[in-house]
């Protein structure tokens, strides 16, 4: 749990409405400790976004549509100093690796638990330990 001060500021890049609906009730239920300060469905409106709110935490979804974000995220980091969650519905490795050599603090699962995914989001923020595969 994170000392009382500024929340962590969240953007969820994903290409599902329902996603980011979900994903930003679920944020913004954490309030004061985290909220949601923008949404994307492309990796574009990532950057835009990234550039105009920064973030503390960009929460990935690896594929927008066609677009295969992993190829795109050391662009995506050179932005602005957030730290990137990726979020996978793969139990794949080699793109899991891919992700953390790409830059990522980590990866989630979807179908990981809320309560994983919020703790997650906070290691991320505080950035002291090392990536890992989440769910």
């Amino acid at each position: 749990m994170m000392p009382p001060g500024e929340p962590i500021r969240v953007l969820l890049v994903d290409d599902h409405e329902h996603v980011l609906w979900g994903l930003g009730k679920l944020i913004d239920g954490e309030w004061p400790r985290m909220m949601v300060i923008g949404t994307a469905k492309s990796m574009l409106q990532a950057a835009g976004l990234m550039r105009e709110r920064k973030p503390d935490v960009v929460l990935l979804d690896v594929y927008l549509g066609a677009d295969y974000t992993l190829d795109r995220l050391p662009e995506l980091l050179g932005i602005a100093p957030a730290k990137v969650l990726v979020l996978t519905d793969a139990a794949d490795n080699e793109l899991q690796e891919r992700a953390v050599r790409g830059g990522a603090r980590g990866v989630v699962r979807k179908e990981a638990p809320a309560e994983i995914l919020l703790s997650e989001i906070e290691r991320v923020h505080r950035a002291h330990s090392l990536p890992k595969v989440t769910g």
